[in-house]
């Protein structure tokens, strides 16, 4: 049996699973995949494989298969999984950043890897 696409899965649990860039996260017992973006979302399960489409992953072992919106190892074909987004971790930004952003404001990475101010008010992200 395997978990629906909408819970996580309880075994291979970690604290938060940090993502590649060193300040994205993903919930406990999920995995991170890059978006087309270069932002990051989280698969709710461990150990996942990201598919090329951007925005679906597949449990490890499985292969993702666009033609058919799903997941397959051998013969066994199951529903892909929905990327969610992932959350930044304010405390991993760093300080010489942070103080450089005007009151009421909130940092953010640019498309180019840099650090950068949002326009939106803090805590506030489209």
């Amino acid at each position: 049996e395997f978990p629906p696409p909408t819970c996580f899965a309880v075994k291979d649990v970690a604290p938060i699973v940090l993502c590649d860039d060193d300040v994205s996260e993903c919930p406990d017992g999920a995995s991170c995949c890059e978006n087309p973006d270069g932002m990051w979302g989280c698969c709710p399960v461990a150990k996942a494989v990201c598919c090329s489409d951007g925005a679906h992953c597949c449990p490890s072992d499985y292969q993702c298969d666009e033609s058919q919106t799903s997941c397959i190892k051998n013969e066994v074909v199951i529903p892909w999984y929905t990327k969610i987004p992932a959350t930044i971790n304010v405390q991993a930004i760093p300080s010489s950043v942070q103080s450089k952003c005007p009151k009421l404001k909130s940092c953010c990475r640019l498309f180019t890897g840099e650090w950068g101010c949002s326009l939106l008010p803090s805590g506030l992200h489209l």
